[in-house]
């Protein structure tokens, strides 16, 4: 069984593949919201499919299913899908939205970086978000590059990014940055530090994402929709933590701290965690 089904062959100019993983590295869903975000913005088409079986356990990462009055009416199992865009300013693009594997990790990436050959994509750049000791209306976003030359584009980005100091257990992130390295492919990845207090999609940092890849790749992104959904989240989220006077008091607890967050803190337990979809779902009903 091929591991990746293509479903087209655009030709593309030196694209840049950019990643979003569910799982342990995706806090505030940043990754592969913003993913989601730039195939709905540039209209991106379906490239590819990771088949599923060699990468995953699903007793871990199950796969959906739809049962009514007795009937299967459908199982899904984990998606991985690549995307393409060649018709927007900046550079062509393949975009990735897949759940992080369980097993295999090399044969994975091998398999990535046989697509990118085909395409000949000349960078990579990962996306990821960490629950932090952060405030709700912060953007901290952190970040490691492959190779020296990378780190100077991303000390250079004038949306600001901070280098990554860290010793510790790693996303699959890291593999790929290698692994790009070794193929002498510009890469990065950039890390979204989500308030502990806050569950759900994150769209402040979805749009602190966007901006910086608008910079990296040139790219011209508007992210007004993102930052509109966040400014009617926020007013929600001060109503609540005027309500409880234990997260109030953990918010200004961080306010008091002279650096918040870091990529290898390990944030405390607030009191209450405020679930931003349940007000996403309460404004659509």
């Amino acid at each position: 069984m091929e591991v990746i089904k293509y479903l087209s062959e655009p030709s593309l100019h030196e694209p840049a593949l950019v990643a979003g993983f569910g799982g342990w590295g995706n806090a505030g869903e940043v990754a592969t919201s913003t993913v989601d975000f730039l195939v709905k913005s540039l209209e991106a088409q379906q490239l590819a499919s990771l088949e599923s079986d060699d990468f995953f356990l699903f007793s871990v990462n199950r796969p959906l299913v739809t049962i009514a009055n007795g009937h299967l009416k459908s199982l899904d199992l984990p998606r991985s899908r690549f995307y393409f865009s060649a018709n927007s300013p900046g550079r062509d693009l393949i975009l990735f939205r897949g759940p992080e594997p369980q097993l295999c990790w090399h044969q994975y990436v091998e398999t990535f970086m046989q697509l990118c050959q085909r395409f000949g994509v000349g960078t990579f750049i990962a996306l990821g978000g960490l629950h932090d000791e952060v405030l709700h209306n912060e953007t901290k976003i952190s970040a490691v590059g492959a190779s020296m030359d990378d780190v100077q584009r991303l000390r250079e980005l004038k949306e600001p990014v901070e280098l990554i100091e860290y010793v510790g257990p790693s996303a699959i992130h890291s593999l790929f940055l290698a692994k790009a390295l070794e193929r002498e492919m510009e890469s990065v990845s950039l890390w979204a530090h989500a308030a502990s207090y806050l569950q759900g999609t994150n769209y402040r940092l979805c749009s602190g994402l966007i901006k910086r890849l608008n910079l990296l790749l040139d790219l011209e992104v508007d992210p007004a929709e993102l930052d509109l959904s966040w400014k009617l989240l926020e007013n929600q989220i001060e109503e609540l933590i005027g309500k409880n006077e234990q997260l109030k008091q953990h918010i200004e607890e961080l306010k008091r701290r002279d650096q918040r967050g870091s990529f290898s803190s390990r944030p405390s337990s607030p009191a209450k965690v405020i679930r931003l979809d349940e007000f996403l779902k309460q404004d659509k009903d």
